[in-house]
């Protein structure tokens, strides 16, 4: 009688990968816009002024990406999430206590680094240790995540800070992080297979020796950080990572951009709720087209939707019509954490992906810290959010060339790397031998 195969543990990563996408990112990033109307009110300065922590914020994200590029590889991610996930709910529960607008200028340096700490880079490079096929697929049901605690988060907000205040708010989210989080990277989450004797999900050994197989390892292959550097690819790699980010950073300015309209606030956390919602719908399909037509295709497709929405949004008068725009471009931001780890991972393999990807989510993060401050200040300058939105199309389009251009460029790289997928090497005496899969 055969026995059932047991379940390979990359699918218990995966949904670790998911609590700490949509608690750590989804939460933090994705729902804190509704905040920015009632703590301006509260402090009496402009919704700009507030939008500039975020853009502190981004700032601190890219000091611990470049922090966690670096420790996560080489130290246990257990203690790495833990320390992160308190830090933030600290951060939070600080937050609640803000009387002066420069404490949260200060909270958003820390709150960053601990966002950085949580995903979208450790997201990535666990996916990448732990799947060597149904890698975009996995991608796309961790980064759908983002978009439940979004969705759900953005009313749920605006109706607790209308009846208890920001302040009580702040601590619920304190709270949700620790009871959510703290769990999951102590009893879940394992930097790689190796540590738990296995190998990555789609590596085949059914035709090894049992005495083989305890010391087969995966093939590390793909271009080095160093020779990366000398590659025009490798930088529009990085521009793309910041264009997707810079596109994709308008939804948390939708209840200002309501209120602008005359809506209300409510009518602005709804339209965040959409564009996460459709992160949620739109993000399993775009992992599954990564893996069956090829990331740029992929990626060009859900620009050329994102942009398209941005710009409707931008002319936009009635509530339906802002619907169909916010889903749209909610479409567009699906792939903002998405398709740049994958295009690095395809262009450069797996040897040094982690310090590549961590460049790269620098890079996301950078100009995703300037988004909302460019936003929100041209929509101060203006007293409209259409050029901000317009903006937003145009970044898209630009990606559109960047995407193409990188894939194009890197394509015998790209097709390299396929080859490689799946190898193996077995140790000691065995060390000449490769097994495809």
């Amino acid at each position: 009688m055969n026995k059932k195969p047991k379940l390979h543990y990359c699918w218990i990563i995966l949904i670790g990968t998911c609590i700490m996408m949509s608690v750590g990112f989804g939460m933090c990033l994705n729902s804190v816009g509704v905040f920015l109307p009632f703590v301006a009110d509260s402090l009496g300065v402009t919704k700009g002024q507030v939008s500039y922590y975020m853009t502190i914020q981004g700032f601190g994200m890219i000091i611990g990406m470049y922090l966690a590029g670096k420790l996560i590889p080489r130290k246990n991610i257990k203690i790495l999430l833990s320390i992160a996930t308190i830090l933030m709910a600290v951060c939070f529960f600080i937050l609640s206590g803000g009387t002066h607008l420069y404490h949260w200028y200060i909270v958003a340096i820390p709150l960053g680094i601990s966002v950085a700490f949580i995903a979208p880079l450790p997201i990535s490079i666990l996916i990448s240790n732990w799947f060597e096929k149904k890698r975009g697929l996995a991608s796309g049901i961790a980064f759908a995540f983002s978009g439940i605690t979004g969705s759900i988060l953005s009313p749920l907000a605006t109706k607790m800070i209308s009846a208890f205040g920001w302040q009580t708010t702040y601590r619920f989210y304190g709270l949700l992080a620790l009871v959510f989080m703290l769990p999951t990277a102590i009893f879940l989450l394992v930097n790689s297979p190796e540590k738990k004797g296995l190998l990555p999900y789609g590596v085949d050994t059914s035709e090894l020796h049992k005495a083989e197989k305890k010391k087969a390892v995966p093939v590390s292959y793909g271009t080095s950080l160093k020779d990366a550097l000398r590659m025009p690819i490798f930088y529009t790699s990085i521009l793309l990572a910041g264009f997707l980010s810079i596109a994709g950073g308008f939804s948390q300015q939708f209840p200002n951009h309501a209120v602008t309209m005359g809506m209300g606030a409510e009518f602005g956390s709804y339209l965040v709720s959409i564009c996460m919602m459709m992160q949620l719908v739109a993000n399993v399909p775009l992992g599954i087209l990564c893996d069956k037509i090829g990331v740029r295709l992929s990626a060009t497709l859900y620009s050329a939707v994102g942009g398209t929405g941005a710009l409707l949004l931008a002319t936009a008068g009635t509530a339906p019509l802002m619907y169909l725009g916010c889903a749209m471009y909610g479409i567009g931001i699906c792939q903002t954490m998405v398709i740049s780890p994958q295009v690095a991972r395809e262009i450069f393999g797996k040897k040094d992906y982690g310090q590549i990807n961590s460049i790269v989510m620098m890079c996301f993060a950078l100009f995703g810290a300037f988004s909302h401050t460019v936003y929100a200040s041209i929509a101060d300058a203006r007293g409209s959010y259409a050029l901000s939105l317009a903006l937003a199309g145009i970044f898209y389009l630009v990606s559109i060339f960047l995407v193409n251009f990188s894939c194009l460029g890197g394509k015998s790289l790209m097709e390299e790397n396929r080859r490689m997928e799946g190898k193996i090497v077995i140790k000691q005496q065995f060390s000449e031998e490769n097994i495809a899969e």
